[in-house]
């Protein structure tokens, strides 16, 4: 139970385990961190290919940890962003709280 151990954990690594962010998603993260980088920026920064890339920051996107947006240059294209840390932190206080509710249900 990785995510109940708290010792030597910042926010950040917090926010990680209760998302269950998996290694890739992690590095994803750190380098949308303060940019806004497209799938292939992205893909190359990590070293991956760029449907893994695509399929990581869906599954991001899907637990509301960055954002997309649409932009404009001869073709129509995506960058992404990391939402607001603190918006980050209510989001996986939020989570927790209701992960604990439930527990308490099915516990008692």
């Amino acid at each position: 139970m990785e995510f109940v151990q708290l010792e030597n954990k910042d926010k950040e690594d917090i926010i990680f385990d209760v998302f269950d962010l998996n290694s890739l998603q992690r590095d994803i993260f750190q380098e949308l961190k303060n940019n806004q980088l497209t799938v292939q920026d992205l893909a190359d920064e990590v070293d991956r290919n760029r449907s893994t890339v695509q399929r990581s920051l869906q599954k991001m996107l899907d637990k509301d940890l960055i954002m997309r947006e649409g932009k404009t240059d001869k073709t129509v294209y995506y960058v992404y962003t990391t939402i607001p840390m603190k918006d980050l932190e209510n989001v996986a206080q939020e989570f927790i709280d209701t992960w604990y509710e439930e527990v308490s249900k099915q516990l008692s």
